[in-house]
């Protein structure tokens, strides 16, 4: 009877102990706003197990922005319980009801979750209500044409719209192809209103894309990484001082107690189809205007044989980039040798449009007096307006050639065939002094050999301050070492003063400028990634040593990325 006994209690014992064990998750709120993010608790108690929850299922509906995990142990009447959680910050891919997938772990599941991730809607929906699931951030992306000819100007126009004091970085498209480039059109612009007694921001960027291959193409999404502050009253010992004054507010008094909440904003890709070229031959120019000029050195030019004139061709068009600018040719001219120089391109924004110019100069030298023909120069493009191929062009130039001074005299100085040398007469006897004179040749070679060595000693002594004036090298041992101890904020720091050493004629504001200036996808995808571990709570599963090893290969390129990039032009646009 007593081994009966036992046996049931050990029953009941271990049937206590699998009851006990269990594997459950829960979120903090089942109502989400389109954009903002949400926290999801896996609680796995009382088994042991080495084992991490499999979380590859999320991916397909949601982003995950950090993993943090720690342990507890209760005490409650005698009985010891130990749980292990892993806390995860997501954010919806999309609205609308999601699903949180079972997961699972050490043979237990979780059940799953339904969301209700609600759209931001209209603007004015923004501002209805105070409640915590009310949409508070909103972006947009429209274009202004749904059928352009490939390489043709599209006008992106990206809208933030915020009531709830968003802060963060500049938005990027989210592409890893060429099908695109793309040009910001300047600084955004800050619109403040007032909606039902609330303030509302709206931010308008504007971009100019050109896609670069025909057929039915997909504008590329935006994406925006930022935050808002969420205040801490319960870790604020000063609110009960101030009682919330907004003066003292002001000045960042509580700013310190607040946390910031990430905040992640997506638009919709865009379905374009892309027109062909026009042309099957030639150079390929869409246009909303062309415009080609020229003109002389000095206001009225005269050939003369054997002189050079100079002549600059300008030419402007809207709507393209400066590498889309056709070369122009000369066309041979008998009797004037040409010598034109290399062209000279800018690019600008003016009135919301690409502008691109080029400058060709050449210069003209006769080399015999007489009427001559420059002929006419023309630029093929296709009016985008119109739909019409159209040519710019500047007439063929008539002139007349006058002999020139240096031509005349060089004729007069040949010797005639026939001509005989004349010889001087004796000259008459006369007393003669004798100069000695110091050959001086070994002097001047000491003297010109000293100045040459100066200059050169000049030109290694300034080389050698520029050198140890620019700290390029100790910028980058700095970013490597905020990579190899995991101080993201750090890091992303020494990153922009890396860069703007290595860049000083860009502005380097942000993460985003960084990647403009080298366009390297696999680098972007590394700063993409650095940008949402700096939300996270830890750093733990942020990959240093990919970021290292790619850094590494990306700074070796940046004298040669300098030259190319490092134009009178700063690259503003991408």
């Amino acid at each position: 009877m007593k081994k009966v006994f036992l046996f049931i209690l050990a029953l009941m014992l271990m049937v206590k102990t699998v009851w006990a064990q269990s594997f459950d998750a829960t979120v903090n709120r089942t109502t989400v706003p389109e954009g903002e993010t949400f926290v999801l608790t896996l609680d796995l108690k009382d088994v042991d197990t080495s084992s991490t929850p499999d979380i590859g299922a999320l991916s397909k509906d949601f982003t995950v922005l950090s993993v943090s995990n720690g342990y507890r142990t209760n005490i409650i009447n005698g009985d010891v319980s130990k749980s292990r959680q892993w806390s995860l910050v997501l954010i919806p891919d999309r609205s609308g009801s999601l699903t949180i997938p079972s997961i699972e772990l050490a043979g237990y599941q979780t059940q799953p979750i339904t969301l209700n991730v609600i759209p931001a809607g209209t603007t004015d929906q923004l501002v209805q209500g105070q409640a915590a699931d009310t949409p508070r951030f909103k972006i947009s992306g429209d274009i202004d044409n749904f059928s352009p000819y490939v390489q043709q100007q599209l006008n992106y126009r990206l809208t933030i719209y915020d009531a709830g004091g968003l802060q963060g970085e500049t938005p990027f498209f989210v592409t890893d192809n060429d099908d695109w480039i793309i040009k910001s059109l300047g600084e955004p612009q800050v619109e403040t209103k007032i909606v039902n007694g609330q303030t509302l921001r709206e931010i308008t960027f504007n971009y100019a894309l050109f896609a670069q291959r025909s057929g039915e193409q997909t504008v590329p999404p935006v994406r925006f990484n930022g935050y808002y502050l969420t205040k801490e009253t319960r870790t604020d010992p000063f609110a009960r001082f101030f009682d919330n004054d907004p003066f003292f507010a002001s000045f960042g008094m509580n700013d310190v107690f607040a946390s910031r909440t990430p905040v992640v904003l997506n638009t919709k890709p865009i379905k374009v189809n892309v027109r062909p070229a026009k042309v099957d031959t030639g150079w390929w120019l869409p246009a909303e205007e062309v415009k080609l000029s020229a003109e002389f050195a000095g206001d009225k030019p005269q050939f003369k044989s054997g002189e050079a004139i100079s002549r600059t061709i300008y030419l402007k068009a809207v709507g393209v980039l400066d590498n889309q600018l056709p070369e122009i040719k000369f066309a041979a001219v008998n009797g004037v040798k040409q010598y034109p120089e290399k062209p000279q391109t800018d690019m600008k924004v003016e009135n919301g449009k690409v502008v691109s110019y080029a400058r060709m100069t050449n210069v003209y030298i006769p080399e015999q007096a007489g009427e001559i023909i420059l002929p006419e120069i023309s630029v093929d493009w296709f009016n985008t307006a119109t739909g019409q191929a159209e040519t710019a062009v500047i007439p063929a130039y008539h002139t007349e050639v006058m002999a020139g001074i240096q031509s005349s005299a060089s004729v007069a100085a040949k010797p005639r065939p026939e001509q005989q040398p004349v010889l001087m007469p004796a000259a008459p006897s006369r007393t003669v002094t004798t100069v000695e004179q110091v050959d001086n040749t070994q002097i001047i070679w000491y003297l010109l050999i000293a100045f040459v060595g100066g200059i050169i000693l000049t030109l290694l002594v300034s080389k050698l301050i520029t050198f140890a004036a620019t700290p390029t090298t100790n910028h980058k041992k700095a970013v490597l070492a905020a990579a190899e101890t995991k101080n993201l904020p750090k890091l992303r720091d020494e990153l922009l003063v890396w860069a703007a050493a290595e860049f000083p004629r860009h502005k380097i504001s942000n993460l985003q400028d960084v990647a403009d200036i080298f366009q390297n996808s696999a680098f972007n995808k590394e700063l993409d990634r650095l940008r949402e571990a700096l939300y996270a709570e830890t750093a733990k599963d942020w990959d240093d040593k990919t970021f290292i090893e790619i850094f590494k290969k990306i700074s070796k390129q940046t004298r040669k990325q300098r030259r190319k990039t490092d134009e009178p032009l700063p690259k503003l646009y991408r």
